[in-house]
């Protein structure tokens, strides 16, 4: 499975990301690690965020974990920068 990700490590709650998308739409998933886990395995898992063709993109941690950030646009190419605005 392709796509881009960030392995954003411990977070909390109030934590805030700005990923601006440039070239393609796609979906933007924020992902704990369980979750994460169960998307590599093609298994079902809960995400926040969605598919989205506007940037940038805010997307806010919902609770303190380890989290990850997806971006896929497959099977298109497409560039993301991804920011913590507020922490």
């Amino acid at each position: 499975m392709e796509h881009l990700w960030w392995d954003l490590g411990e977070i909390g709650a109030t934590a805030l990301f700005e990923v601006k998308l440039r070239g393609s739409q796609a979906r933007v998933s924020l992902m704990d690690a369980d979750a994460y886990q169960a998307y590599l395995d093609s298994d079902a898992y809960e995400f926040h965020g969605g598919f989205t063709d506007v940037s940038p993109v805010h997307v806010q941690v919902p609770y303190d974990d380890h989290w990850y950030l997806v971006v896929d646009s497959y099977p298109n190419r497409i560039k993301v920068w991804v920011s913590q605005v507020f922490d």
